[in-house]
């Protein structure tokens, strides 16, 4: 969803442009030797299922269609498993041992599929996207990997440009501002300044960024910067066994979307990486809410799903009344809000409206407020417009709700500080802290939409909601901060750009497409009921913010092509549909309209196929557990399936980490899941157009398990 509507440049990444990579002298990448890793593989843990990087020939995913099959044997600990896996298995990356010694074990998560996250470093300097995300089962043996690692590590790196004097970082910031604006930056505007303070931040936290202010002389028409410049060195390889040194950095610019890049440090400062990162003590708060023990949220404030007639008849929700839950948190020893706290500023989110500019909390700006000690208790007035002083609190407290229970629900299933999630304080468990969410209810910027930004662990992701118009000027606004499935939504960006490549990693056609269907997912999934019919039913991913004046079926399209759905008449989308070109089904059921514009290949139209098919997969497993054990178990599912998913990755890429994860928490599931999958064929045989494909065509259906 957009921020601005001003032009700004696409996703860039030079491994994947073979012109680029020329010009810089970069050779074939040798595939002999991972060849003769992976035979040897096949040959001693028999059947497996390996996703190769079209640019390196290097396996990216490989995971294990059997649960009794392993890629290494157990081990103690999972430091143990990581150490014997390189021993082992590094062949599989043409690595020597020099290679293999600077690839090390960064963050241990033991929340849902247990994970070990190893990143490969040149002199204490990261190798950009050269990680391997390690599965693991009870055993500690490693069961599934993601990601992959660069062989000539373990030489002197070195650029295609030969050794040259290394530019400053600020040239690198000013390069970056250029291409992302068109306007030029200068290097000496830049200046190094103080990490922020006051982040709580532990001293186990690895924070390798050096921060930097635009300080231009006088007056300046140039957009501005809402935040420092976060920055840090890296080795950016280009498949060949050499290593471009660089700059990762993070713009947070007035008016722009927030955007990471990688610059060369050592040519003229050439881009060669560019990524949107915008996708958008007990305490008592009322809220849409089923109460305890579960503390589960409504939909919305009129909750509409599953739609009650499965038809477009333009059914409108009647609105529901809050209740006053009193909760601390759903984590023992974490709470939402320390003792005392009078306004919405936690260790997981600090929600406030942000009214006027600039971005960010400022002079007019609001936060939700205490009504007396320890409570939040507004009403909302669905007579009175959403920026009513009195509703917009009630919606702020709503959004810091929302928030905070996907964070602890998120954390139960896999999703921790060693995974990247955002916190002030990470406790000393890993990851970098210092990084809560900004949710930025009733923002200034613009209206009828949301949106969310994720830069990589350690900087605070933003979530920006807006004001809906409503149904007429004449009635009331509605507002995004409200409505619980825009919220899940957009938090679902976050998990998911964390969670790939540390907010670099969905930065193709299929990756994004699939950042939106998660987001859809963790919507309807976290706000479905134990009673709704998931066999038949039509779930919306909006309603009440969707109405307007001329369209009146929200409850039933919301703002997709077709309702989520496991009924094929209500929603016939399989796995061919991602192709530009392909026709839709006609007839009876076919979308009246396009809310998003473009074809198949448009990104959100794409997340509508892999959304249907994750949903295929929870409804088969409500089946057999019941809506909540398989809410708990698809959670830990599609969690632990993204820590091993490859950067740029593929929708059967995707899959196989999310079977990867069931086939380590409980196989037992495996038949359900592969069934969900094909029914969207998606199947065993099913082929994903490759990772770089822009119209997405070539996909091969497999409606087989």
């Amino acid at each position: 969803m957009a921020i601005s509507d001003k032009k700004v440049p696409g996703n860039f990444h030079a491994l994947y442009e073979p012109a680029v990579r020329a010009a810089r002298g970069a050779a074939p990448a040798a595939t002999a030797a991972p060849q003769r890793g992976m035979a040897r593989l096949a040959a001693e843990a028999g059947e497996t299922v390996v996703h190769l990087d079209e640019a390196t020939g290097m396996p990216v995913s490989i995971t294990l269609p059997e649960p009794h099959q392993r890629l290494t044997a157990r081990a103690g600990t999972p430091e143990d498993a990581a150490a014997g896996f390189l021993k082992e298995r590094g062949d599989l990356w043409g690595l020597t041992a020099a290679d293999a010694a600077t690839v090390r074990v960064r963050a241990v998560s033991t929340q849902g599929l247990p994970t070990v996250h190893m990143v490969q470093q040149i002199g204490g300097i990261d190798v950009f996207q050269g990680e391997l995300r390690l599965g693991l089962g009870t055993d500690n043996s490693v069961r599934s990997v993601a990601g992959q690692v660069f062989p000539g590590a373990g030489a002197a790196p070195r650029g295609a440009a030969g050794p040259k004097k290394r530019l400053p970082p600020a040239a690198a910031i000013a390069r970056a501002a250029s291409d992302l604006t068109g306007q030029a930056y200068l290097a000496k505007e830049f200046k190094a300044v103080k990490k922020p303070t006051g982040s709580g931040k532990k001293r186990t936290d690895i924070d390798p960024y050096t921060h930097f202010e635009f300080l231009p002389p006088g007056e300046d028409r140039r957009p501005g910067f809402e935040r420092p410049v976060r920055l840090k060195e890296v080795l950016f390889p280009l498949g060949d066994g050499t290593f471009v040194p660089g700059y990762y950095l993070e713009l947070w610019l007035d008016d722009y979307p927030a955007f990471s890049y990688v610059v060369d440090s050592v040519d003229d400062p050439d881009v060669l990486f560019r990524k949107n990162l915008s996708s958008p003590a007990t305490f008592k708060y009322r809220v849409h809410n089923a109460g305890a023990p579960s503390f589960r949220p409504e939909d919305g404030p009129a909750p509409g799903t599953p739609h009650p007639t499965g038809k477009p008849d333009g059914f409108q929700a009647p609105t529901i009344p809050e209740k006053l839950v009193a909760i601390d948190s759903l984590l023992p020893g974490r709470p939402w809000l320390p003792a005392g706290a009078k306004a919405t500023t936690g260790n997981n989110c600090i929600a406030y409206a942000d009214l006027k500019s600039p971005n960010g909390f400022g002079t007019g700006d609001v936060r939700g407020q205490i009504t007396a000690p320890g409570e939040f208790d507004y009403k909302f007035d669905h007579t009175k417009p959403a920026t009513d002083p009195n509703n917009l609190q009630a919606s702020l407290v709503g959004m810091f709700f929302h928030v905070n229970w996907l964070h602890d629900r998120w954390y139960e299933a896999g999703f921790d500080e060693a995974s990247g999630n955002a916190q002030t304080d990470n406790f000393g468990l890993g990851g970098v802290g210092g990084d809560p969410i900004l949710a930025e209810g009733a923002d200034f910027s613009g209206t009828d939409n949301a949106n969310m930004s994720t830069p990589a662990d350690g900087a605070s992701p933003r979530m920006q909601m807006f004001t809906f118009l409503g149904p007429t000027p004449a009635k009331p606004s509605r507002t995004s901060n409200h409505e619980a499935l825009i919220t899940f939504h957009e938090m679902g960006h976050y998990i998911t750009n964390r969670l790939v490549g540390n907010a670099s990693g969905l930065n193709n056609t299929q990756g994004e497409g699939m950042g939106e269907g998660w987001g859809d997912f963790f919507a309807i999934c976290m706000t479905s009921q134990a009673g709704d019919n998931f066999a038949k039913g039509a779930f919306a991913v909006g309603g009440w913010t969707d109405l307007t004046a001329t369209f009146k079926d929200n409850y039933y399209f919301s703002i997709r092509r077709y309702p989520y759905s496991a009924d094929l008449k209500k929603n016939p989308l399989t796995f061919k549909h991602i192709s530009a070109g392909a026709l839709l089904p006609s007839g009876p059921g076919s979308p009246p309209r396009r809310p998003t514009g473009g074809g198949n290949n448009e990104v959100h139209n794409v997340g509508e196929v892999w959304c249907a098919a994750l949903w295929e997969v929870f409804v088969a497993l409500v089946a057999q557990h019941g809506q909540a054990d398989a809410e708990k178990r698809v959670l830990k599912y599609v969690i632990g399936g993204l820590k091993q998913t490859p950067s740029q990755p593929t929708f059967t890429q995707a899959r196989d980490g999310i079977l990867a994860a069931v086939a380590a928490l409980d196989p037992a599931d495996l038949p359900a899941a592969r069934k969900g999958f094909a029914k969207r064929g998606m199947g065993k045989n099913a082929k994903s157009p490759p990772s770089s494909s822009i119209t997405l065509t070539g996909v091969v259906e497999d409606f087989n398990p």
